[in-house]
């Protein structure tokens, strides 16, 4: 054996979960395989790289970037997985490791599929798994857009929350002899109403700022009794399924790179369309996907808004956003996304004023905005000066007493991590006492508040955001509501 070089072991798991096998497993079993395989090896030959909590379908992973790193300097003489799929589940990447291995003479072992690229054999059947590993993956994939596509012919609802304007109908079909459930959808009158309106008023003021504000201004809210925001009328005007179906409409999407699977012959009167992949699931909310992934079908139900209106607010919308992107911001506000009204518990606008103050700064006020929207009607909160109060909150937030508890427990783990690893390697040289992981929690946190007056905009609300649950205001008093880190509750007037 090469004394300049050691084995490496790479361990992956997508997730901190209990099931399937786990990176302490993965690594003793490439051990033990090690172990039997070579007689001269011990564990001060073995080198361990592992990364949990990061997917296999690319290969921006620390200690995989490291490992690579430790090839291109020769230190490694073979790589050892538990399985392939470890390394990558992505044929392309997987060629470009196997060409760098073979450039810095590294030979490649899996455990559990019994490769070896150190016999022209193991290298042949290894590429050979690798490309049917993938065509199984891409066959599955073919596999569920197809049934998006067979999903599409029924123009049935898949469930979930209906869409304002509609109620689901479950349904009973018979074929073959066998009797199923289905759903579809089904118009709700009086909601109908409320969405017929909704376009309406957009079709007239052109804005959905101006739109929120006059449905505010009417009481007209959503059927969960709260009122509408422009997140969710764009969601509603932006949604195919209030379209009635027309040759127009089918054009429109195509040429928006959306698929398309409608035939014209199954176009009926005044039916409405059904937009399937059209959104995902991310940290436990639903968001769009882009419009290429749509897959557009006649639906079972009727529509309510002509194409030529639809198309014409969907532009109008792109429009707006893109005038709103190319207009420069002038906000210098740090509590934006953390200060409410006390009252109403809506957020507090930064409204810029025509004044500035003796060094030049552009006044602002912070504002209700459901006072605003509403006009004085369903809110009276005074404004309040925007630069006394955020200087007031950075002046509290420098007072506080030092917040170690957080940083004190993230530092154990760490510490706890570094002495596994280090027991393993029979030395306790760099293990941390404890007194010098509480010194080096106050140290971190002093010289971060320290430059807390000379950090950016952008800078000072992350880290207002990390310390601070929200803040409140009357009008006259503010109200600092910290995170459980060690800070307590405080109240600043």
């Amino acid at each position: 054996m090469d004394n300049q070089k050691y084995y490496a072991i790479y361990s992956r798991k997508s997730k901190y979960t209990s099931k399937g096998e786990s990176i302490d497993n993965q690594i003793e079993l490439c051990k033990k395989y090690l172990l039997s395989k070579y007689e001269n090896i011990t564990e001060k030959n073995i080198k361990v790289y592992q990364d949990e909590g990061f997917t296999g379908y690319n290969t921006k992973r620390p200690e995989f970037q490291q490992m690579l790193d430790d090839i291109k300097n020769y230190k490694i003489k073979t790589i050892i997985v538990y399985r392939l799929d470890r390394i990558s589940r992505n044929v392309s990447d997987f060629c470009k490791l196997k060409d760098k291995l073979a450039k810095y003479n590294v030979d490649f072992m899996s455990v559990t599929e019994n490769f070896d690229t150190s016999t022209p054999m193991g290298t042949a059947m290894l590429m050979i798994s690798s490309v049917f590993a993938q065509l199984e993956r891409d066959t599955i994939a073919e596999r569920i857009k197809d049934n998006m596509y067979e999903l599409a012919k029924t123009g049935r609802w898949l469930g979930g929350n209906t869409p304002l304007g509609y109620k689901s109908k479950k349904i009973e079909i018979t074929e073959k002899g066998k009797t199923r459930s289905q759903y579809q959808l089904e118009t709700n009158e009086y909601e109908t109403k409320i969405v017929k309106i909704i376009w309406n008023k957009m079709n007239e003021l052109k804005g959905i700022n101006k739109l929120e504000k006059y449905l505010i201004n009417n009481n007209i809210k959503t059927r969960n009794s709260n009122y509408f925001t422009r997140f969710s009328l764009t969601r509603i005007l932006k949604n195919p399924v209030y379209c009635i179906a027309n040759d127009e409409i089918i054009e429109f999407f195509k040429n928006k790179g959306a698929s398309v699977y409608i035939n014209k012959n199954d176009i009926k009167e005044n039916y409405g369309l059904i937009a399937y992949n059209k959104t995902s699931k991310k940290m436990g909310k639903n968001l769009d996907k882009d419009i290429s992934n749509w897959i557009i079908a006649i639906g079972k139900h009727k529509g309510i808004i002509p194409s030529k209106t639809f198309i014409n607010i969907w532009n109008t919308i792109e429009n707006n956003k893109n005038k709103r992107l190319r207009k420069p911001s002038q906000n210098s506000s740090i509590l934006s996304g953390l200060i409410r009204c006390k009252y109403c518990n809506s957020y507090m606008r930064p409204r810029t004023r025509s004044t500035y103050t003796i060094d030049k700064k552009r006044n602002f006020s912070y504002m209700c905005t459901l006072k605003d929207k509403s006009r004085k009607k369903l809110c009276t909160c005074k404004n309040i000066n925007g630069i006394e109060t955020d200087e007031l909150v950075i002046k509290s937030i420098k007072k506080l007493k030092v917040p170690v508890n957080m940083i004190i427990m993230n530092l154990k783990k760490i510490k706890k991590k570094k002495e596994t690893i280090i027991n393993r390697n029979k030395s306790n040289k760099q293990i941390m006492k404890e007194e010098q992981i509480i010194n080096l929690a106050k140290k971190i946190i002093k010289e971060y508040i320290d430059i807390l007056d000379n950090l950016d905009i952008i800078n000072k609300r992350l880290l207002l955001k990390r310390i601070i649950n929200k803040i409140e205001t009357n009008g006259n008093n503010i109200y600092i509501d910290l995170k459980p880190q060690g800070y307590g509750s405080r109240s600043n007037p």
